[in-house]
């Protein structure tokens, strides 16, 4: 899952192809400048899904496993804490399924489904449902058979992530294209600065530290990145 292709990479500011640039001295062919661009276009998405946190922002199937609190009340009833369940991944598109392992933990699991709750739900068959807070945060909260106290052993499988034409993937793809543009144009200037010496311009390995002096990963990207960071907070919810 990358934010970016070739054709983008190409048709960007400086308008790129392989004739711009050289690889151990001698200009790139056709297929170095392919597998150059995919080592770039994979560079920048993982430097961004690092920086916010998060796996992609397209939209991606996942399966996690969180562990159950059970009831933590002083007289052994459950609390509002011990319905919650935090999911990782935002924002949540569909709940595939959610599952609890009764077995005991010198058994094997046993994985038993838990139901949601639906407009055709049977009275007294809906045992969580999807809440949100906010615009993109959703989270479980269990009506009943709240999961008991454990290690891993909620299973929730999940779609989440965004629209290939919403405006936040659009915003992705300009932000990405800026770093490919950062990436690209410092190379060539590196490249003409030692056309006249014999040691030749770094090669690509060395161009995708995006973040080594802030020349390329630059405040102003990280500034329109900040947005879409996830700052979670951790703690009993998101075990």
């Amino acid at each position: 899952m990358v934010y970016l292709t070739q054709q983008d990479v190409e048709s960007s500011g400086g308008g790129y192809s392989h004739a711009d640039f050289k690889q151990a001295g001698v200009s790139m062919t056709d297929s170095q400048w392919e597998i150059y661009c995919k080592r770039l276009i994979d560079s920048i998405t993982s430097a961004i899904n690092r920086y916010c946190r998060l796996t992609t922002f397209e939209q991606n199937t996942y399966t996690e496993y969180h562990g159950g609190r059970g009831a933590t009340g002083d007289l052994g009833e459950y609390l509002e804490r011990d319905r919650i369940v935090m999911i990782r991944e935002q924002p949540v598109i569909s709940i595939t399924s959610v599952s609890e392992d009764v077995a005991t933990v010198n058994c094997a699991p046993s994985w038993a489904a838990r139901l949601p709750r639906t407009s055709t739900s049977v009275t007294g068959t809906a045992d969580y449902q999807l809440l949100k807070r906010g615009s993109f945060l959703s989270y479980l909260y269990f009506n009943q058979n709240v999961p008991a106290k454990g290690k891993g052993n909620i299973k929730i499988v999940y779609l989440a992530g965004y629209e290939p034409s919403s405006e936040i993937m659009d915003d992705i793809r300009i932000i990405s294209l800026q770093i490919a543009d950062n990436i690209l144009s410092r190379r060539k200037r590196l490249q003409e600065a030692n056309a006249a010496r014999t040691n030749g311009t770094k090669d690509s390995a060395d161009m995708f530290k995006l973040d080594a002096d802030g020349a390329i990963f630059t405040e102003d990207i990280r500034l329109q990145l900040d947005k879409y960071r996830r700052m979670r907070t951790g703690g009993a919810a998101w075990r």
